[in-house]
């Protein structure tokens, strides 16, 4: 049967339609739905594949008048969502990729564009339905012991109230080591947490001192279809003396596990972060960055 595949603006999309297939897709990619979308990329249009049975968002700049995809900061990856039981042409997707961008750039995780696909990059994924105690047992010894570290050191875990000190503390933290960082980008992330708070789909959360409630660490985590996203996060200065990175996610996984979630730590090709996630025992996935210029 022949599949029809049709790119369409944004404001033309069926949102509804959108997001039925986004939320009943196998697949799990909590961006890929469209207020996800409308909060952090700054254009987009969206690839379907027959009446929504399948969908893909395609980002989007300009550059000399000419559309071009990009990365989306702070997406990590997009993904292809499909109803159960269908298979998409991924020829098909390729040629209309081919036809709508002059310059393609972004990572996917589930669609093969075989020579499009110049890098392979990995992430981090914990299943929680193991015990807590099972699931410690399995942390490196240096884990283990930074978690203890962290206890003595008088770490507690606290809801937190305002998102913008989130903001604030990962500026500092990190904001020097992005040297494209805007104050845009600040921007899409906080509305991006506000919907996704509202609908249910994350938590805002701070470590903090417990003699003091000095704030040690604060984060955003995102929950969609049983999965956690380990996704925005950041420790201060005395945060990292205290080993509060530690005692967050030792957290969120002894209050998720024996449960069937996965914790998705959101990367990283970054060697720190990948040794930091890989004392938690995480399992590997792969995706992969696509380049390819039309011209």
């Amino acid at each position: 049967m022949q599949q029809q595949i049709t790119i369409l603006p944004s404001h033309k999309i069926d949102v509804i339609k959108w997001d039925n297939c986004v939320g009943n897709a196998a697949h799990q990619n909590i961006f890929m739905y469209t207020w996800a979308l409308n909060s952090l990329c700054d254009n987009w249009d969206g690839l379907i594949v027959n009446d929504y049975e399948a969908v893909l968002p395609l980002p989007w700049r300009k550059k000399w008048l000419l559309k071009y995809m990009y990365h989306v900061p702070y997406l990590a990856k997009l993904s292809l969502m499909v109803n159960a039981n269908m298979v998409v042409s991924t020829k098909e997707i390729a040629k209309a990729l081919r036809n709508h961008f002059w310059f393609i750039n972004f990572d996917v995780d589930n669609l093969d564009l075989g020579k499009w696909m110049i890098k392979k990059r990995c992430n981090f994924y914990l299943p929680l339905a193991p015990s807590y105690e099972n699931l410690h047992e399995n942390f490196t010894k240096e884990c283990q012991k930074n978690i203890k570290k962290s206890i003595t050191r008088g770490c507690t875990l606290v809801q937190a109230i305002a998102i913008e000190k989130i903001i604030e503390i990962y500026d500092l933290a990190y904001g020097n080591l992005h040297e494209k960082q805007t104050k845009r980008n600040y921007i899409k992330i906080i509305n991006f947490t506000k919907c996704a708070l509202a609908k249910g789909k994350a938590g805002i959360w701070e470590v903090q001192k417990e003699a003091t409630n000095e704030i040690l660490l604060a984060a955003i985590v995102l929950e969609d279809k049983g999965r956690l996203y380990y996704w925005f996060a950041a420790p201060t200065s005395n945060g990292r003396q205290c080993r509060a990175s530690y005692f967050f996610i030792n957290e969120l996984i002894r209050m998720n596990a024996n449960n069937n979630k996965i914790l998705d730590f959101e990367g990283s090709d970054i060697k720190e972060v990948a040794h930091f996630y890989q004392q938690f025992a995480p399992q590997t996935e792969w995706y992969y960055h696509i380049k390819k210029s039309i011209f």
